[in-house]
């Protein structure tokens, strides 16, 4: 059922599906966001995303992703309202419908840019972690990626055969179901990836356009920093354009490698939480994010 927008210039709030793709697209071009179109079809197929028309008729002016891991826990995504309708409650409006339908008792997360901030704190929302994104042309070989060389497992391309092992592996680390999302991955990734040892597939990860001169490695998942290394590097490999890796700073081992190969950091955002952050899956195991619109 629609709900109320902050005011009676605005239409309600509605979900959006598949139909709405280019409205989306031109939202994000209209905050200066790359308009990231497969990301966004992504999303609209496997999430659920509300919106408001735009009262002058020129698309949306604004919209909001949720995604459900669990009954209990979800994620924020791609929280933008059009420059021209700033200030006017629709950011905070949008929130407050989004945390309605996760459900009362839900934990929901999400990457705060420095502007959005403020708007989660008064929502409720917490620091959890910090992530800065490390972009750069991706350099092979050399003393610091030694290890990305060697270590027990196979490196190989994933195949559709992979996937039940894939999605296995996936909640384990996550400790929730991902399935909506990680299944559609063979279609949406530009190269996918597993890593095998004498037990079968131990991790995987995927890279993906999120622009013709870009290149996302997430997610990551790994037994540890040696697997994820090989990951990256493999995937690496094949990539023309810039990498991008989201990682935790504050945590050893991969950002430190990922900057003696050529990326350095660059945007940085702050994972926040809504409600009660209660231990899940082995979050050792994960290294990067689908995308920091999927927390």
């Amino acid at each position: 059922m629609p709900a109320q927008s902050p005011d009676d210039a605005f239409p309600p709030i509605r979900y959006l599906g598949p139909d709405d793709l280019d409205r989306c697209v031109a939202l994000s071009v209209d905050r200066g966001w790359l308009p990231e179109k497969t990301k966004w079809s992504l999303l609209l197929a496997a999430s659920q995303t509300f919106g408001i028309d735009a009262p002058d008729g020129r698309g949306l002016a604004g919209a909001v992703v949720l995604t459900r891991w669990a009954a209990d826990y979800a994620s924020v995504g791609m929280m933008l309202v059009a420059a021209r309708y700033q200030r006017r409650g629709l950011g905070k409006a949008l929130m407050e419908h989004l945390l309605a339908m996760a459900g009362a008792g839900a934990t929901v997360t999400l990457f705060a840019t420095d502007m959005g901030r403020p708007l989660y704190e008064k929502l409720g929302f917490e620091p959890v972690r910090r992530n800065v994104s490390f972009v750069g042309r991706f350099k092979p070989g050399g003393a610091a990626g030694a290890g990305a060389g060697a270590g027990a497992g196979i490196v190989r391309a994933a195949t559709a055969g992979d996937l039940p092992a894939i999605l296995a592996a996936d909640r384990a680390a996550f400790g929730a179901d991902r399935g909506a999302i990680i299944g559609r991955l063979p279609q949406f990734a530009d190269a996918f990836a597993v890593i095998e040892d004498g037990d079968g597939i131990a991790g995987y990860a995927a890279a993906w356009r999120n622009h013709v001169t870009s290149t996302v490695i997430g997610p990551l998942v790994a037994a540890d920093q040696e697997a994820a290394k090989r990951l990256v590097a493999h995937l690496a490999a094949g990539v023309t354009t810039t990498v991008r890796l989201d990682l935790d700073p504050d945590r050893d081992g991969l950002p430190g490698w990922a900057n003696a190969h050529g990326l350095e950091p660059a945007a940085s955002t702050l994972v926040m939480a809504h409600g009660e952050i209660a231990p899940r899956g082995m979050p050792e195991r994960l290294f990067t994010p689908i995308s920091v619109a999927l927390a």
